[in-house]
């Protein structure tokens, strides 16, 4: 009973993100802000800072996917 109301949650949680997604550590380059842009747009996202985050820092950025896309 616990792991399928565990289940539940975790599809549940993974729909309402639309699919966004962070990125990995490392420095925010322009070539790696570039690179993560150009994947994120083919899957029909945007790179944003996330809030609070230092645009320095790679992993402080995501790929926000829109609800059905």
């Amino acid at each position: 009973m616990i792991r399928a109301l565990a289940l539940s949650l975790l599809f549940l949680t993974s729909a309402c993100t639309g699919g966004s997604y962070g990125l990995s550590d490392g420095d925010a380059s322009y070539d790696e802000i570039r690179k993560a842009s150009d994947d994120c747009k083919a899957k029909g996202g945007e790179i944003r800072l996330k809030s609070g985050g230092d645009n320095r820092e790679l992993s402080d950025y995501e790929c926000k996917i829109p609800k059905g896309s």
